[in-house]
């Protein structure tokens, strides 16, 4: 998915991906992650008050179409759009479910693309 977010300018340490489609809940509100990683994510269409630099906690981690999980993740905003309703997320502490839930999903993600390019 194209966003307004320079992929040119990033300096992020963890690949990101976008499948499959990870899910968080923030201040109450589920969002689907444009992309996301072990160091965080981004989301498009976000209609909360966070801004740049804000703390705050993702309560739950799923993937579309499946349960959400508590995780209790501590997060910083790391770059806004507002034009956009971007909100680019970097985690600060992932919990030791949270971090399995992403393990899960990337593990996940491997099996699709082995799926998709014929690898074994």
């Amino acid at each position: 998915m194209k966003t307004a977010i320079d992929p040119d300018k990033e300096q992020r340490r963890h690949e990101r991906t976008e499948v499959p489609v990870l899910t968080v809940t923030v201040d109450g509100a589920v969002y689907e992650a444009v992309n996301w990683s072990f160091g965080g994510f981004l989301i498009t269409g976000y209609e909360g008050n966070l801004t740049l630099g804000s703390l705050f906690e993702v309560t739950e981690f799923g993937t579309v179409g499946r349960r959400m999980n508590a995780v209790d993740v501590r997060a910083r905003v790391t770059r806004t759009n507002p034009d956009y309703r971007e909100l680019v997320v970097t985690f600060l502490d992932l919990d030791g479910r949270a971090y399995k839930l992403l393990h899960d999903f990337m593990t996940e993600r491997m099996r699709i693309l082995n799926e998709n390019t014929g690898a074994a």
